[in-house]
C-alpha cells in the first residue's frame, strides 16, 4: 500500500509541473500585450501595419495556444480524474486488504491462542500426571526401602546364624582333627630297645615295602641323607613289612647309604624280608624282627638269552654279584661263601633258605627279636582309604592294579632293569615275571 501511495504522489507532482509549464507562455503573451515596450510609440507609421499584422498573428497564435492549453488542461484534468479514481480504488483496495489482513491476523491469533491454551492445558495435565507419578514413585521407593531394610536385617540375622553354624562346624572339625591327632612328641632314643623286648621307633623312619626298584631306592637314600642333615645322634629306622627283594644295584645303593650314614641305621622286619631285603636286614648296623617274621636268603637269579659265551659271561657276572653280597652275609654268619652255598641248597632244592626270626637270630641274620613295637611317629588317626587292595598293590608291589598289563592272572610283570642289573628276589611260584614284550 505504501508503494501505491508513493507512485500516486509522484504522478500528481509530475502532472502539476506539466500544467504549470503550459500556463507559463500564456501569461507571458498577456503581459506582452498589456505592457508593450515604451519605444514602440516612436516607430514610423509605416511600421504600424506590419505591427498590426504581427499582432494579429500573435493573437491568433495566442488563441491557438489557449485552445491548445485548454485541450491540454482538459486532457490533464481527465487524466487527473482517472488517476484520482484509480487512487481512490487502490486506497479502497488497500483498506480492504488491510482489513482482510487484520481479520486473518485475528483469526491466526485466535487459532494460536487456542493451540496455546490446549498446549497449556495439556502441560498442566502432564505436570499433574508427573506429580502424581513422582508421588507414587516416592511412595514405592519408601516401601522398597522399608522392604530392603527388612530384608537386609533378615539377611544379617541369617548371616549371623550361618556364621554361628560355620563356627560350630569349624569347631567340630577342629575337635575331630584334634581327636584324630595324638598330642605327643615323637620319642627319640639312642637305645630304642626297651626292657621286655619293646622297640621304640621315632618319626625318623623309612618304609621299605614291596619290590625294590631304582626309584624306591633313590627315595630311601635321600631320606637317609635328610635325617643325617637334621641329626646324627638319633637312629634311623628302615621298616620292612613285606618285601621280596628287588634290583641288585638299587639294593646296593641302599646298603652303601646305610654304611656311610653318620647316624646309625636300624632295620626292623615285621613280616617278610627276602633276597635283597634280607640282605639289607642282615648287613644293617642293628636289625630287629618279630619272632614270627620270615627271613629268606638265596642266590641272585636273572633271565638271560644268548649264545654259550654270552650265557657264560652272564653267569660269571651274576656270580661276582653273589660274591660281593653273599660274601658279606657269610662273613657275618662266620662261614665261608662256599659253605653258605652248601647250606642254602641243603635247606631247599631251589636254594631258598628261609627261617623265622628267632632262628634267624641264631644264624646272625637279625640281631634282636622283639615282642612289640611302639611307633611314636604315628600321631594321626590312620585313614581307612589307605588300607585297600589298590593301595596294597601300589605300596607293596609298586603297581597300580587297575592298569592293564601290570598284573594279569596274579602275575606281576617286572619292569626292565639297567644293563648288568639283576633281580634278587624270592619267586618260588613264578609270581614275578619279566613282561613278555621285554624278554
Amino acid at each position: 500500500m505504501k508503494i501505491i501511495y508513493f507512485v500516486f504522489v509522484s504522478f500528481l507532482m509530475t502532472t502539476t509541473q506539466a500544467y504549470a509549464l503550459v500556463e507559463t507562455p500564456k501569461k507571458s503573451i498577456i503581459k506582452a500585450q498589456v505592457l508593450p515596450p515604451a519605444d514602440s510609440q516612436q516607430q514610423q507609421p509605416s511600421e504600424e501595419n506590419s505591427e498590426n499584422s504581427e499582432t494579429k498573428k500573435k493573437e491568433k497564435e495566442r488563441q491557438e495556444l489557449e485552445l491548445e492549453n485548454a485541450l491540454n488542461r482538459a486532457r490533464l484534468e481527465k487524466q487527473l480524474s482517472d488517476m484520482q479514481a484509480h487512487i481512490s480504488r487502490l486506497m479502497g483496495e488497500r483498506e480492504i486488504m488491510a482489513l482482510e489482513w487484520d481479520i486473518a491476523q485475528e483469526k491466526q491469533s485466535q487459532a494460536h491462542k487456542k493451540v496455546i491454551a490446549a498446549l497449556e492445558q495439556q502441560q498442566e495435565k502432564l505436570e499433574t500426571e508427573v506429580s502424581i507419578a513422582q508421588y507414587k514413585l516416592e511412595q514405592e521407593q519408601q516401601q522398597f526401602q522399608a522392604v530392603a531394610m527388612k530384608l537386609e536385617h533378615q539377611a544379617k540375622l541369617l548371616q549371623a546364624e550361618v556364621d554361628q553354624m560355620k563356627a560350630k562346624r569349624d569347631r567340630y572339625k577342629a575337635e575331630i582333627q584334634r581327636a584324630n591327632y595324638a598330642d605327643i612328641a615323637p620319642v627319640y632314643l639312642t637305645e630304642p630297645l626297651q626292657r621286655g623286648g619293646t622297640l621304640i621307633i621315632s618319626d625318623r623312619r623309612i618304609e621299605l615295602d614291596g619290590c625294590i626298584y631304582p626309584w624306591k631306592a633313590n627315595y630311601i637314600v635321600d631320606r637317609i641323607q635328610y635325617f643325617n642333615n637334621k641329626d646324627v645322634s638319633n637312629p634311623i629306622f628302615i621298616v620292612i613289612e613285606s618285601s621280596p627283594g628287588g634290583s641288585v644295584i638299587a639294593g646296593s645303593q641302599i646298603l652303601k647309604a646305610m654304611e656311610n650314614s653318620q647316624a646309625p641305621v636300624y632295620v626292623v622286619v615285621k613280616g617278610f624280608a627276602a633276597s635283597m631285603a634280607a640282605c639289607i636286614a642282615t648287613l644293617a648296623d642293628r636289625s630287629f624282627a618279630y619272632p614270627n617274621a620270615i627271613i629268606l636268603h638265596h642266590q641272585p637269579w636273572t633271565f638271560a638269552a644268548g649264545n654259550v659265551r654270552e650265557l657264560k659271561e652272564s653267569q660269571e657276572f651274576l656270580r661276582e654279584w653273589w660274591c660281593r653280597l653273599g660274601g658279606k652275609i657269610a662273613k657275618k654268619m662266620g662261614v665261608s661263601l662256599k659253605k653258605l652255598d652248601e647250606l642254602l641248597y641243603e635247606k631247599s632244592a631251589r636254594g631258598d633258605w628261609e627261617e623265622f626270626a628267632d632262628r634267624a637270630k641264631e644264624l646272625k641274620w637279625v640281631d634282636h627279636t622283639i615282642n612289640g613295637i611302639k611307633d611314636s611317629s604315628i600321631r594321626e588317626l590312620p585313614d581307612s582309604n589307605n588300607y585297600t587292595l589298590e593301595s596294597y598293590y601300589k605300596k607293596y608291589l609298586g603297581y597300580d592294579c587297575k592298569v592293564a598289563g601290570d598284573i594279569e592272572n596274579g602275575v606281576v610283570h617286572l619292569p626292565p632293569l639297567d644293563t648288568k642289573d639283576f633281580y634278587y628276589l624270592y619267586n618260588s611260584n613264578n609270581r614275578y615275571q619279566v613282561h613278555p614284550s621285554i624278554r
